[in-house]
């Protein structure tokens, strides 16, 4: 059953296509719920990347057991700075070596 839902978190990335675009985001919430991002404002979502947000629209299951969030209107609260996601990580190697070769240029 699908019901009203307001959450805060970071939008990280999903899932990719075999052309290694993004095809989905999740919203990772402050009390470690997690939701696929999906509605109209889906593509503005895929640009706010590491950045914290709150998004509003409607909760439900999907057919492979995850939540996903319709969202209706979503507010930037944080930029990547201010997520505490450490995107620039130095692990000592070529960033992205080690992901599926698809991912890489």
């Amino acid at each position: 059953m699908a019901e009203k839902h307001e959450v805060t978190g970071i939008v990280l990335p999903n899932d990719w296509d075999i052309q290694g675009r993004l095809i989905e985001v999740v919203l990772y919430g402050e009390d470690e719920s997690e939701f696929v991002l999906t509605g109209e404002n889906e593509k503005q979502l895929f640009a706010k990347c590491h950045h914290r947000v709150s998004c509003f629209g409607t909760k439900a299951m999907d057919n492979r057991g995850r939540w996903v969030l319709t969202v209706e209107r979503f507010k930037v609260l944080g930029d990547e700075a201010d997520c505490g996601y450490e995107s620039e990580f130095d692990f000592g190697g070529v960033v992205g070596a080690t992901f599926p070769r698809m991912w890489r240029n």
